[in-house]
């Protein structure tokens, strides 16, 4: 068994560990969270307006740490601010939180180096210069697996003028979205499709990035 796991890349036990460290909270405070979230009606979402918008800010923020659901606070910005306040409240905030997540990936790139080996570093370095791109459009949609994109995009030392775009156009996808389907009344029935709509949008924006790959390289 142990000369088994030894010839597990030690890339895919970092990966394991990020996720781990994702979902760990989400296990222990997600439940709660979201039951919180679910239990703000439209009518009580307009009583306090602004002191709620500086709350889903902070949550969607700090998303990259902790155990929020993304899709029902960005759902309550449209259900508070309507489809453009929502929009902005929910990009800013989820932007924020991806820069958060590219930075702390930067912090412990050296760390993930000595852990992982020189020669495992440059596989993932050189993956992500390839990969890099459609990865972080792709998985804007998806829980738990956006933040570890983003952190493992900063750990790889994926070029930050080559993330922030993908990342800006799949937040927007997102928000767009989810603060669309809160300004129609925060239909529960609504969120799967608002998903699978996200993950269109997503799906576009990644063969548009696909499709313009080739004039870029000229």
């Amino acid at each position: 068994m142990l000369p088994l796991l030894r010839r597990i890349p030690k890339t895919l036990w970092l990966l394991l560990a990020v996720g781990a460290l994702i979902l760990i909270p989400f296990a222990l405070f997600g439940e709660p969270i979201e039951a919180w979230f679910n239990a703000i009606s439209a009518p009580e979402a307009g009583t306090q307006r602004a002191l709620l918008g500086w709350i889903l800010f902070g949550l969607l923020a700090l998303d990259v740490l902790l155990p929020v659901p993304s899709s029902l606070a960005s759902t309550l910005c449209g259900v508070a601010f309507g489809l453009w306040g929502g929009f902005w409240l929910s990009f800013g905030a989820m932007t924020l939180s991806a820069a958060l997540g590219y930075a702390l990936g930067r912090l412990c790139s050296g760390w993930a180096r000595r852990a992982i080996g020189e020669q495992e570093n440059a596989l993932l370095a050189a993956f992500l210069l390839r990969y890099g791109t459609p990865i972080l459009i792709a998985l804007r949609t998806v829980p738990v697996l956006a933040e570890a994109s983003t952190l493992f995009a900063g750990i790889g030392r994926f070029p930050l003028r080559r993330a922030a775009w993908p990342l800006l156009l799949g937040n927007a996808a997102v928000s767009l979205i989810y603060a669309w389907v809160g300004a129609l009344g925060h239909s529960a029935d609504a969120m799967l499709p608002a998903f699978l709509g996200s993950l269109g949008l997503s799906a576009l924006l990644l063969l548009a990035a696909r499709l313009l790959r080739p004039r870029s390289a000229h």
